[in-house]
This record gives C-alpha cells, sequence and structure tokens, in this order.
C-alpha cells in the first residue's frame, strides 16, 4: 500500500477498503494502531481534501475532504479517474494540470476552480509511481481577495470621477501632516498655481510668496489664528501670481484636527477657481455702471431738445397773444419753428437710436437692400445740415464723387452719415468739417473728418462699442450709441469703418464699403 501525505487536518473518512474499515475500534487500541492506521486516522483529521493518483490517472485512495469536494461517495471514486466520475471537471484547469503533471512527473502548486465554484489551492507532488494531491478549500480567502479587489477597483473608479469633477470644477484638495510633515495634493493642486506639472514639494513660503500683497496680511492672520489655537475651520479668498505674471482669484477651504492636547495634528481643504466668478462679478459691476450712466446721460440729452421745444411753443404761444394778426411765415414765427423742427429731429435720433440698439441685441435690426446712388444719398444729408452747421459756426464742405451706384438700404446709410455728421459737429470743437465720397477698384469710400482734438490710439475701438465717450474731448454728452450703430450698419453691408487721424489734426472717420 501506498503512503499517505505527512501533514493535514481533515474530517472523518469512509475508509478506502473494506478490510480496513472492517478493523474494529475496541481490538486497535487493545493491540495498538499500526503505522498504516495512524496514517489513516491522520488522513482523516486533515481539513485539506487529499487523494492519490496512479499512472493512469485513477483514484488509489482519497480522503473523506476529498469524496466531499468530487460529490461521491468514496467507494464509486476508488479506481476512476475524477474526470471520468465527474464529467464537469474535464477541461477544467484542474484536469489540464493533473495530466501534465502525470506525463511530466513534475510537482507543482496552482489554484483551480472547480464547476461547484469551489476555489482550490492544489499542491501536486510525484511520490514513487503515485501522483498525491493535497488540496485546501480557499474559496472564502478567494472570495475575499475578489471582494477586495472590487473594492479597490470602486475606490479606483471613484478616485478618477473624483478627479475628473474637481479639475472640471477648477478645484483641488490637500492635506498637510503636521506629525509626519507628509504634504497630499490632489493632481489639480498645482494647476491653480499656474503649474502646468505637479512640482517636486510644495511649501508654506511658496504659497504665502504667491499670494497678492494686499490679500497676504489675512492669509498670514488666519494661518496665526490656526496655531494659537482658536480657530478649528476657515475660508479665505484670495489673488495668487502664475509664474506667468498673471492674476487668478482662489477661494480656500479647510479644517483642522487637533490631539488630546490641542496640538494641530492635521490641516486638510479645498480650493476652488474663481477667477471666472470674479470676472464676472466685476463685468456685471461694470454693466451696472455703465447702465446708470446711461440712464443719466439719456435724461439729459434727451431733456434737452424737449426744454427747447417746450421754451419754442411758449414763445410761440406768447407771440400768438401779443400779436394774434402776426403771420405764420413772419420772422419770428419761421425762425421758432425753425428750431422747433432741428430738436424735434434730434429727439427723434435719439430715439431711433436707443430703438436700434434694442433691434440689435434681439437681432432683429431689419435692412431693405435696393439699387440706388449713395452719392445721392450723401449730398442729401450734407444739405440738410448745411444749416445746423451754420448755426454752430461750422464750415461743412463736401466733395462727392459721383454717381456711385450700388445695392444698400437707403435709410440705414442715411443713418450711418448723420451719425457721423453729428458726431464730427459734436466733438470737432467748431472746426471746419470735410466730407468726401469717392469710388475706386470697387471699394466706396466715405470719410468725414473734423479739426478737433481726435482719438488717441487707444479709444480707436473702444469708442465702438456701446455708450462708449470719448473722454478726450472737450464736449460731454450724447448717448454713445452713435458709432456703435454706425458700425453694426456698415459691416452688415460687409464693409468695415474705422478711425484716423486727420491731415492737420483732428480725427478721420473711414467707411469702406463693397459697392
Amino acid at each position: 500500500m501506498s503512503s499517505v501525505p505527512p501533514s493535514a487536518p481533515g474530517s472523518p473518512v469512509e475508509p478506502p477498503s473494506t478490510e480496513r474499515s472492517a478493523q474494529p475500534a475496541a481490538a486497535a487500541d487493545e493491540a495498538g494502531l499500526s503505522s498504516e492506521a495512524r496514517l489513516c486516522v491522520l488522513r482523516e483529521m486533515m481539513d485539506e481534501a487529499f487523494f492519490s493518483l496512479d499512472a493512469h490517472g485513477r483514484i488509489r485512495e482519497l480522503n473523506t475532504r476529498a469524496a466531499t469536494l468530487l460529490g461521491l461517495p468514496a467507494a464509486a471514486l476508488l479506481g476512476q479517474e475524477p474526470w471520468r466520475a465527474w464529467p464537469e471537471l474535464a477541461g477544467s484547469v484542474l484536469h489540464e494540470r493533473l495530466m501534465a503533471a502525470l506525463t511530466t512527473r513534475e510537482g507543482g502548486r496552482f489554484l483551480a476552480e472547480l464547476p461547484s465554484r469551489v476555489w482550490l489551492e492544489v499542491n501536486v507532488r510525484a511520490v514513487g509511481d503515485e501522483t498525491w494531491v493535497l488540496a485546501a478549500d480557499i474559496t472564502r480567502r478567494q472570495q475575499a481577495e475578489d471582494e477586495v479587489a472590487r473594492t479597490v477597483e470602486r475606490f479606483r473608479q471613484l478616485g478618477e470621477r473624483f478627479q475628473v469633477a474637481l479639475e472640471s470644477a477648477q478645484m483641488a484638495v490637500w492635506e498637510t501632516n503636521l506629525v509626519t510633515g507628509h504634504v497630499f495634493r490632489s493632481e489639480a493642486h498645482d494647476r491653480l498655481y499656474g503649474y502646468p506639472q505637479p512640482l517636486e514639494e510644495w511649501t508654506h513660503e511658496r504659497f504665502l510668496a504667491s499670494i497678492h500683497p494686499e490679500d497676504r496680511p489675512a492669509v498670514e492672520a488666519q494661518v496665526a489664528a490656526i496655531s494659537s489655537g482658536g480657530v478649528d475651520a476657515y475660508a479665505s479668498t484670495f489673488r495668487t501670481r502664475w509664474p506667468d505674471g498673471t492674476w487668478h482669484w482662489l477661494t480656500s477651504r479647510a479644517t483642522v484636527l487637533r490631539d488630546a492636547a490641542g496640538e494641530v495634528v492635521v490641516v486638510r481643504g479645498a480650493i476652488l477657481d474663481i477667477t471666472a466668478l470674479k470676472e464676472t462679478e466685476a463685468a456685471l459691476q461694470e454693466a451696472v455702471r455703465t447702465r446708470d450712466d446711461f440712464l443719466s446721460l439719456a435724461s439729459h440729452e434727451l431733456r434737452t431738445p424737449l426744454t427747447s421745444l417746450r421754451l419754442q411753443l411758449q414763445m410761440l404761444r406768447r407771440i400768438a397773444d401779443t400779436t394774434p394778426g402776426e403771420p405764420l411765415g413772419a420772422v419770428k414765427v419761421a425762425a421758432k419753428l425753425d428750431t422747433t423742427e432741428r430738436q424735434l429731429r434730434r429727439l427723434g435720433a435719439l430715439v431711433e437710436n436707443l430703438l436700434d440698439v434694442s433691434r440689435i441685441q434681439t437681432g432683429k435690426l431689419d435692412f431693405q437692400f435696393s439699387e440706388g446712388d449713395l452719392a445721392a444719398v450723401v449730398s442729401d444729408l450734407v444739405a440738410r445740415f448745411a444749416d445746423e452747421a451754420r448755426q454752430a459756426g461750422v464750415i461743412l464742405s463736401a466733395r462727392v464723387d459721383g454717381p456711385v451706384h450700388g445695392r444698400f438700404d437707403r435709410l440705414r446709410m442715411e443713418q450711418v452719415v448723420n451719425n457721423l455728421l453729428v458726431n464730427a459737429l459734436r466733438y470737432g470743437a467748431g472746426t471746419p468739417v470735410r466730407v468726401s465720397l469717392t469710388h475706386e477698384e470697387g471699394t466706396t469710400r466715405l470719410v468725414v473728418r473734423d479739426g478737433g482734438p481726435g482719438v488717441p490710439e487707444t479709444d480707436r475701438e473702444r469708442i465702438f462699442e456701446r455708450f462708449a465717450q470719448n473722454h478726450h474731448a472737450s464736449y460731454k454728452g450724447g448717448l454713445g450709441l452713435g458709432l456703435y450703430i454706425v458700425r453694426q450698419i456698415v459691416e452688415a453691408h460687409g464693409g468695415r469703418v474705422h478711425v484716423e487721424d486727420a491731415p492737420g489734426g483732428g480725427a478721420a472717420f473711414v467707411v469702406d464699403l463693397p459697392l
């Protein structure tokens, strides 16, 4: 008979042979156990499953634990190949590895899963002409390891999602352990301070050095309060200077963990980039300021023609009361009517500009394109402004090369010429205003020049924005909408408008149109 493994725990066994099972326990106790009997008892006491295979892979011996794992009585397994007694084993890892051991006579250790979902840690050894197999049930351990692996994977996925959330929110987390000196920073932390790649180390000194001088005292005071024991949580907002010289807004919230003696052990917190929020806040404040300035200007600009109209009407009424026979064509009456008409035109232009801005913002500024002569439009507008220029003491002249035929919106182009002339008369400081219209190589150029203070180069784009004013001009007033509307109309016609220095001083507003 072959021997058994030298050591292994087990459970009660069905004796492999009738001869052995027939041996009375009392007789064994009386005569004393033989070595072979002792090995049988030891084999049954093993927690591991044990079976031996002959050269043909048939089971020669096994303990109860092995029979239990294979799901058949020991008597049904003796003399059988395990994969024939239990066909589901055929082709499994256990089958393949045991066949390899039978062929090569080399032992080894491996993991195998039975069809019953039981995991085994198998140890195989060649002993004489037999192959011994010792298998421990590690199902619980394997399940625990699988659960650990699943948990690790879940935490990894959560970590990745958390990192994505932090980066999407432009946020980072950090923790400083004052006992170990270890500093943890999430991946986005250093990027919030302007470093594309994480630095090798991050120090408190580097942090303080990056803070705006105006914000640093408050931050340093909070740090001091932590050390003194008076603060267990804090929030601060500050500006930090990036390596490229730009300033960015950060807000930080942190909590403090202390030991039993009240000493700081750990400080952990989160940082959020609020630069966009601060810029939006500043833009909103600027918008409110612009709105207030606009309302103040609008009320003033609208009040001026209304006041003049009221005065003219009062004077006309006085003329009618004192000289009821005065004809409508009298010089005094005609002068008052002319003034009234100019103020009405001014009031109408102001209201129309306001309406146009509203239409532009909603995308409803309409255009009616048709064939026409732009030279006639310019000449007509210059003629209309002749009297107003004379009243203001301004010499208005024009050089119009015509005709200039093209497809454009006549009323909108009248607005362009009107707004440029109003602008020149208003800011030209009483200097001559010259208008020219030329056509060359498919491009029509309209230029309105004045001899005023001109427009500084830094303001030459800004004055075409809504509500913009030329702060360097002596005249203060207007809604700041005329040039904005000019640009919108010109660009809708496929053209371009800009301002440059006029020869001899002043400003020259140039409109290029593809007519």
